[in-house]
């Protein structure tokens, strides 16, 4: 419902505005990331680092816009929720721009040193992240908690790519030691990724939040919490891989 005074639904949307502007960013910045991962780009890798400044300029804006509305409109109610939310949206957006940049950085080491063809790709857990992330800032614009939950429910999805690509890159590092310093560096664009993926699980509970005023861990029955938190879980077994390194190397 519009306010009675104008400008404030006029700062509100200025608000969500930036928002989408650091939304726009931080997504073209993930896209060039895995761009210049598979093309071995350098370049591109270190404009993306140099880019970064812009989403957080973005995100002090967005911090100076919430403390004038504080200041000027004292928001209640929906919209005093909504102002601490997207604040905390905006955090959750910069910091992916910060592990977009984390990845940036690994492509660009990882663009310098030779690798196997045998070792894994990155895009399907990329690809995932990425389609993640557009539809939480579509839920975000459409103020849709219903969409919202379902990315949120779905996280375990990235997890389990995550912990896929992690078990067989340690397997490729086991089976050939030529493999470690390309593959490590892909271990740390995964867990780059996979955190992404987390970060988006907490703008996704923000904007259920918005709309309804409950945290989704909260609407969950008791069985399907459960079920979340089992496939949330990771799979992967150190231990076992540590046995397979052994039989490896005593076949050597």
């Amino acid at each position: 419902m519009p306010h009675i005074v104008k400008s404030f639904d006029q700062d509100l949307n200025e608000i969500r505005n930036v928002i989408n502007q650091m939304a726009g960013n931080v997504e073209s910045q993930l896209s060039y990331a895995i761009q210049s991962i598979e093309d071995r780009d350098s370049i591109l890798a270190r404009r993306i680092i140099e880019r970064d400044i812009k989403i957080d300029s973005l995100y002090e804006r967005v911090l100076d816009l919430s403390i004038r509305l504080f200041a000027l409109r004292q928001p209640m109610a929906n919209d005093l929720r909504f102002v601490i939310s997207t604040n905390k949206i905006s955090a959750d957006i910069e910091r992916i721009g910060d592990q977009t940049k984390n990845i940036a950085k690994a492509s660009k080491w990882l663009a310098e040193i030779p690798i196997s063809k045998n070792v894994l790709s990155i895009s399907n857990l990329s690809k995932l992240v990425q389609d993640s992330f557009k539809r939480v800032v579509n839920a975000y614009n459409e103020k849709d908690s219903s969409k919202a939950k379902k990315i949120w429910l779905q996280d375990t999805e990235i997890n389990k790519g995550y912990d896929i690509l992690f078990r067989e890159t340690l397997t490729y590092m086991l089976e050939d030691p030529k493999n470690i310093a390309s593959c490590s560096q892909i271990l740390s664009i995964a867990k780059n990724l996979e955190r992404i993926g987390d970060l988006i699980q907490n703008i996704a509970e923000m904007i259920f939040f918005i709309e309804n005023g409950r945290t989704i861990p909260n609407t969950l029955s008791k069985v399907e919490f459960q079920k979340y938190r089992s496939e949330k879980k990771y799979t992967t077994n150190i231990s076992k891989i540590y046995s397979k390194s052994k039989k490896i190397i005593k076949k050597r």
